[in-house]
């Protein structure tokens, strides 16, 4: 009981002569003016973004429209081998490029 009471009073203690510093105006002002100039130029950059993701959408589909269009004809003259390898560049192609566009959309939130 005793000892908790001196906890007490030296945490207090050292409270009362703790004094928080604050940052000085000219440094607030110039964290605000770097976050103005990233919110300028994410709002500059946006449109380069979504042209960016619809570029790279339109290729995934006419890479897949492509393989679907040519499917009967390869496997018709009994090329799987080559519709397997389109089949994976296009699955490649996927799988790397769908990340970009999800991070590009999750950094605007």
């Amino acid at each position: 009981m005793n000892n908790d009471l001196q906890l007490d009073s030296l945490i207090k203690k050292m409270a009362s002569e703790h004094r928080p510093e604050l940052p000085s105006p000219g440094l607030v002002w110039w964290r605000a003016q770097i976050q103005k100039k990233l919110a300028e130029k994410e709002r500059i950059e946006r449109p380069i973004v979504v042209m960016r993701m619809l570029v790279v959408a339109a290729c995934l589909v006419i890479a897949l429209g492509l393989l679907v269009a040519n499917l009967g004809q390869l496997t018709a003259q009994g090329q799987t081998r080559t519709l397997v390898l389109l089949a994976v560049i296009t699955l490649i192609g996927f799988l790397l490029l769908m990340p970009l566009l999800f991070r590009e959309s999750a950094n605007k939130s």
